[in-house]
């Protein structure tokens, strides 16, 4: 009898050992399970955060740039344009440090310039190639120029559109991979169009080419070395705007914007937009 009364009470106490054990379990079920759902909602929040930024961002970039292109003063800001230029050319990465340090927009109508130029440089070289291929050529004349006006009206507007896409592009990676939003987004466009100097230097030289194909032995060397200078640039102005102190946390963040961008650069080289 004493062996039976035992066994029972071991038999409760087992019962009630494994009802406390599912109770807890189902607790931590439901606490990971609120916990969870936190989470989610968190994430949820971030993401309705950073598209809503930049929905305010973009609305206060196009602002800006109305009101800058209103108060353009032609004389005042050539005369800043030939100070900034010439201190570039002295020390151009403290230019870039200023320029991405800049919260303000003071650099956006040298920026402005710096891409008009850059632009109108494009253009010219587009109009002058397109008329020795098709009027000056062997086989070219002015017959042939017209039947083939609307191609060649699209590649010139593909070669004026490629440089303000590299540049948005570029500087929305930059903006993104940015942990604190303490920069603008016109001044880091402002920034990588500064970094462009050196290419929109070797396009206007790249112009010397509409008085002889032999000059472009010449000016495919320099557009190499400018395009080195570019990158040099380019690297130092994204540190900057990143705020990063470290080179080897800030190496593979740089290597992985510049992979995203010719990601890019080979979707939209199918569109016949060579960034």
């Amino acid at each position: 009898m004493e062996e039976n009364q035992e066994n029972k009470n071991e038999q409760i106490d087992e019962n009630v050992q494994n009802e406390t054990n599912e109770q807890n379990n189902e607790n931590t079920q439901n606490e990971a399970g609120e916990q969870n759902g936190l989470e989610a909602n968190d994430k949820t929040v971030i993401l309705n955060y950073s598209s809503e930024e930049l929905k305010n961002e973009t609305k206060q970039t196009v602002e800006q740039i109305k009101e800058t292109i209103k108060s353009t003063d032609l004389k005042k800001d050539s005369k800043v344009a030939k100070g900034f230029f010439s201190s570039f050319f002295k020390n151009p990465l403290e230019e870039v440090e200023k320029c991405a340090s800049d919260n303000k927009s003071s650099f956006l109508k040298i920026a402005i310039i710096t891409l008009l130029v850059w632009l109108i440089s494009l253009f010219i070289s587009e109009v002058f190639s397109i008329a020795n291929r098709y009027i000056f050529g062997a086989y070219g004349s002015f017959s042939y120029f017209f039947r083939n006006l609307l191609p060649n009206i699209l590649d010139i507007i593909k070669g004026l559109v490629a440089p303000i896409i590299s540049i948005a592009v570029l500087s929305s990676l930059i903006y993104l991979f940015n942990k604190k939003k303490d920069k603008s987004f016109l001044t880091i466009a402002s920034t990588i169009v500064v970094a462009h100097i050196p290419v929109v230097v070797a396009n206007i030289v790249n112009l010397l080419t509409i008085f002889g194909s032999g000059i472009s032995k010449i000016t495919s060397c320099f557009s190499s070395f400018c395009s080195i200078l570019y990158y040099i640039l380019l690297y130092f102005a994204i540190k900057h705007l990143s705020g990063e102190s470290e080179n080897k946390s800030y190496f593979w963040k740089f290597a992985l914007i510049i992979g995203i961008f010719y990601v890019a650069k080979f979707i939209f080289s199918y569109l016949g937009i060579y960034l």
